[in-house]
């Protein structure tokens, strides 16, 4: 494809106003992080979820969520435990409809995907996808009724065939892939599979990509050109595919958005 991507960002609703113009001027990809705090999943989330839907009526561009992850695991083994995971991740889903998001992210199960602390064996492997699938199964219905698109983020992921097979194995459309660049910057110091390779590797798969920066010591969620990694590869690997992910500028600090929207922009990868 031959015209330059638009790159968008993820957001609260308490930083959203700050960028909206921004967002609005080109549609812009959005995603609203508000359901992520556990203290809004135990509180008024629905009144939180109308007030950013009343915010967004000028939105026409493509909207997504992210989901709750602290102490979320789709790998867990502890049953309790699994009963909670499904219904903060279905709470995410009913969020989702509210804003009108089309998709919402799923922290993989890291802790089996790559991490040192846990060999890779193909028992391992096969459990934590079985594991994945009971805990997903209505998670992965609901997202179908509602037209909202899971997407799978790398974490501790070190090998792309690993988080594929955990992808593929739900047989849904409805399931797909995302990549935090950060975070795969962070495993290629334990000799991980690069950026590039992710997207090359799994990029039929790719729905969406999480945009910082770090230099692979720690998730920094730095605005563009502090850290170390290369931008133009990864866009060179996207431009690559026959259609857009979704371009989210996931950053600890909203006011670097511009910053980071400008780094691109001068090195002529993105709108």
């Amino acid at each position: 494809m031959s015209t330059l991507p638009i790159v968008g960002a993820a957001l609260t609703s308490h930083h959203l106003p700050h960028h909206l113009e921004w967002i609005l001027a080109n549609q812009r990809d959005l995603e609203i992080q508000d359901i992520t705090d556990p203290d809004l999943l135990d509180g008024d989330w629905q009144a939180r979820g109308y007030e950013i839907r009343d915010m967004l009526k000028a939105h026409t561009g493509r909207r997504g969520i992210h989901g709750p992850f602290y102490g979320i695991d789709i790998g867990c083994k502890d049953r309790a435990i699994q009963q909670v995971v499904q219904q903060r991740l279905l709470q995410g889903l009913e969020f989702a409809q509210i804003v009108g998001a089309s998709h919402m992210v799923v922290h993989s199960p890291f802790m089996a995907f790559g991490s040192p602390f846990s060999a890779i064996q193909p028992k391992t492997l096969t459990s934590t996808i079985q594991i994945a699938n009971r805990i997903m199964a209505p998670v992965v219905a609901k997202a179908a009724q509602i037209s909202c698109m899971l997407v799978i983020e790398t974490i501790q992921d070190q090998h792309p065939q690993h988080l594929r097979s955990l992808i593929t194995s739900f047989d849904s459309p409805w399931v797909r892939h995302s990549i935090d660049v950060g975070h795969v910057r962070i495993t290629m110091t334990r000799h991980g599979a690069n950026i590039a390779e992710w997207i090359r590797q799994n990029g039929d798969l790719l729905e969406h990509i999480h945009l910082q920066d770090n230099d692979g010591s720690y998730d920094a969620h730095l605005s563009l050109g502090s850290g170390d990694i290369n931008f133009t590869s990864i866009f060179t690997a996207i431009q690559e595919l026959a259609h857009r992910p979704r371009l989210i500028l996931e950053l600890n600090n909203h006011h670097d958005i511009p910053q980071s929207w400008h780094y691109l922009k001068n090195l002529d990868l993105v709108v």
